[in-house]
């Protein structure tokens, strides 16, 4: 199964396992939006269950689902869900498999 976040700016493709979001260069998936801290969100994919969890690492600013604010906890989101992380970034929505049509752009390179 592919999984991928997909935005204005970008579609990402998620790690098979673990997927780290933030503004350290470290990070799997890079944001200079403002309000990202350097390690903010962890989206981990479950094959036990076909699951995604998304896990805030208490970040100053927070991490959002469908609007609604997730700090420094751990929750599970599903296909269709829109994701932003920080005080005014972008928002990601997460999509699987049929996101393989969607065409990489530059950004895709896991900074935005």
């Amino acid at each position: 199964m592919r999984a991928f976040l997909k935005s204005s700016e970008g579609c990402f493709q998620l790690k098979p396992r673990t997927t780290t979001i933030g503004r350290h260069p470290g990070a799997d998936i890079v944001l200079q939006s403002a309000g990202v801290a350097d390690h903010h969100a962890a989206l981990e994919f479950a094959p036990s269950d076909n699951s995604f969890i998304l896990q805030d690492f208490n970040s100053l600013h927070g991490t959002f689902v469908n609007g609604c604010q997730v700090q420094n906890a751990a929750v599970k989101v599903s296909p269709g869900d829109i994701l932003r992380f920080g005080a005014g970034g972008a928002s990601f929505q997460l999509v699987v498999d049929g996101a393989a049509q969607v065409r990489m752009g530059a950004t895709a390179q896991g900074r935005v």
